[in-house]
């Protein structure tokens, strides 16, 4: 009987508090719940070196400088996975990072000898203006595929600084660098073609540029998987640095292909690769 008096006691001071309630105004926020993750989430960082050379004399000038920016790769939740999948996981990153590290070292490298060469060049009373090495690094994780685009501008004398575009895609399932773009497709060498077919018709709706493209700019148009490839929210860019499709006055191309391009050419395995649920991507 006691149980019985205090369930309904317990049930009523309920009812009170739920009456209440509905005079606050403000409705309770709902909890906010994380989805869990189903695997290794991966993230860019960006890491800098930079230096400089000067002469030490009574002017102490720069002679020169350099500032290298590249990106490391690393698991934004390892506590989140199985231990053989960061395991997995920090062993992929682990072939990406050396990579960039090795490439680093070769960065400061030349950057010491830049300053090696400026000092010689100051002594000798031809530095008119400090030399610079400049290296900045951006990178996308699409899907299975992260692309890296490396652009590099340098000043050695002359009338002007020189510049370029590189790149590289790391395959995040097989934990290795893709040496061919078009590898990535159901049909690589459909894609091959037919990109090249696209791509060509975007360089001449350039109207500014017709008159600047070498003769043979469709040929190397058509290499376009042996140069700066890149895939991101927006499709895959072709990046053709200054003098590879015309001369320095022309300066740098971007050629582009949307998803619903790339639909066409890559077939729904390649399209997989780069992330289904990616704005325009059949699913």
């Amino acid at each position: 009987m006691k149980n019985h008096t205090m369930a309904i006691f317990f049930a009523a001071y309920l009812l009170f508090l739920a009456a209440h309630a509905g005079f606050s105004g403000t409705p309770p926020e709902p909890l906010a719940l994380e989805p869990e993750a189903t695997g290794p989430v991966y993230q860019l960082e960006p890491v800098a070196v930079s230096g400089s050379v000067r002469s030490g004399d009574k002017a102490d000038k720069e002679l020169a400088g350099y500032n290298y920016q590249l990106l490391t790769l690393s698991v934004a939740n390892p506590e989140a996975l199985p231990p053989a999948e960061a395991e997995a996981a920090e062993r992929i990153t682990e072939v990406f990072n050396a990579r960039m590290s090795g490439m680093m070292e070769e960065f400061e490298a030349y950057g010491a000898a830049l300053g090696r060469d400026a000092k010689n060049a100051y002594k000798g009373g031809y530095l008119h203006e400090a030399y610079y090495d400049e290296v900045t690094a951006s990178g996308a994780v699409v899907g299975e595929v992260v692309s890296i685009r490396i652009d590099r501008s340098s000043y050695t004398g002359g009338a002007h600084p020189s510049g370029y575009a590189s790149g590289c895609l790391f395959d995040l399932a097989a934990g290795q660098f893709i040496p061919d773009p078009s590898q990535l497709a159901d049909d690589p060498a459909a894609f091959l073609a037919g990109a090249a077919e696209k791509l060509t018709r975007r360089a001449e709706a350039i109207r500014e540029n017709r008159d600047f493209y070498w003769q043979d700019y469709a040929e190397i148009i058509s290499r376009w998987n042996e140069g700066t490839v890149l895939f991101d929210e927006e499709g895959m860019l072709a990046v053709y640095s200054t003098y590879e499709l015309g001369p320095y006055v022309m300066g740098e191309v971007e050629l582009r292909l949307d998803w619903e391009e790339l639909a066409e050419l890559m077939g729904p395995g390649g399209l997989a690769r780069l992330g289904a649920d990616l704005p325009g991507l059949a699913g």
